[in-house]
């Protein structure tokens, strides 16, 4: 089963162009069923005679609507879980933080509905709110919170390259 495509990239469309049914499938490689079904939720087609046309800046609008209607914003002490769908806080608040990188961190917890993993990136420099926000458990990869991480090759014979 092929699965289907959710997000479309919204930067191919020209918005002073119009577009017909079969262009819009064309574009996205989608079924024509699907354009069509879109015309029924509210995409604004120019008239009602055939073919139906739809321009390009509704076109785009409508797109960006319909995907960012699915989007949900988490609070700092929140996580997307994907199994319920839905922002849900830490079990007790516990979490455990992978360090990445200089700049990134990952916090890790258990969901307080299902029970699943759930994760979260943050910046580094937001370190100390979730040691307030959060009880943290463990923090692995500690030591390149303050390393230098340039690395120099040592290997290297100076007289090979004289």
């Amino acid at each position: 089963m092929i699965k289907k495509k959710r997000k479309y990239n919204t930067n191919l469309i020209k918005e002073t162009l119009n577009y017909s049914i079969n262009d819009m499938a064309e574009l996205y490689k989608i079924h024509k069923r699907t354009v069509q079904q879109w015309l029924k939720e509210g995409l604004h087609k120019i008239d009602n005679r055939k073919p139906y046309l739809t321009l390009g800046y509704e076109l785009k609008d409508f797109i960006k609507n319909r995907q960012n209607s699915r989007k949900q914003k988490c609070n700092l002490n929140e996580f997307y879980c994907c199994k319920c769908r839905k922002p849900q806080t830490s079990w007790n608040n516990l979490v455990d933080i992978k360090i990445l990188n200089e700049r990134k961190l990952l916090a890790m917890g258990i969901c307080s509905q299902c029970n699943s993993r759930i994760n979260k990136l943050f910046s580094l420099e937001k370190l100390q709110n979730i040691r307030e926000i959060f009880v943290v458990q463990t923090i692995h990869n500690k030591d390149l919170i303050e390393s230098n991480l340039s690395i120099v090759n040592t290997d290297i014979k100076k007289e090979l390259f004289i």
